[in-house]
């Protein structure tokens, strides 16, 4: 559907398909050969790449977006923009301890999930049993073995 819209509008309008020249619309986000065109014609000329991908949204599309172009630079932004959601679609390999603790912050019900057993905390965990009692699941084995935890596993009928 994308590609007949940018048909359309290159027809019409006349204009070259580079993203800083249309309409968001009618970028494909999902598509492998705009983010190699993206990457080459920033490097090409030597263009901020933090702008640029501010310049086409990028961190509002960062889901459509294939996870090898998800890069520190995209995931920092969206993190920064948006804490309560962007989690889930930063791959692991880059996510980081600050990261992982403004997301958590944004959303402890539903963030806690999505942070790797390495960043997790005590208090972390604490916290995020009591936003979500389901977040037992997901808390490391050497947290629950702890006292601090039976307290909490009781209170919600979690065994």
């Amino acid at each position: 559907m994308k590609n007949e819209k940018l048909k359309y509008y290159q027809e019409v309008y006349n204009k070259p398909t580079l993203w800083y020249k249309m309409p968001e619309e009618y970028i494909d986000y999902k598509d492998e050969n705009f983010w190699k065109l993206f990457n080459f014609v920033i490097q090409r000329l030597k263009m901020n790449y933090e702008e640029e991908l501010m310049n086409i949204n990028a961190p509002s599309h960062i889901s459509e977006i294939p996870i090898h172009y998800r890069t520190l630079e995209l995931c920092l932004l969206t993190i920064t923009l948006k804490p309560q959601t962007a989690l889930k679609y930063i791959p692991d390999e880059i996510k980081t301890k600050e990261m992982c603790e403004i997301a958590f912050y944004a959303n402890p019900k539903s963030n806690f999930k999505y942070i790797p057993d390495k960043f997790k905390t005590e208090k972390m965990c604490e916290e995020a049993l009591i936003a979500n009692p389901k977040n037992i699941h997901f808390i490391p084995n050497t947290y629950l073995k702890e006292k601090t935890f039976e307290n909490n596993t009781k209170k919600f009928d979690i065994k």
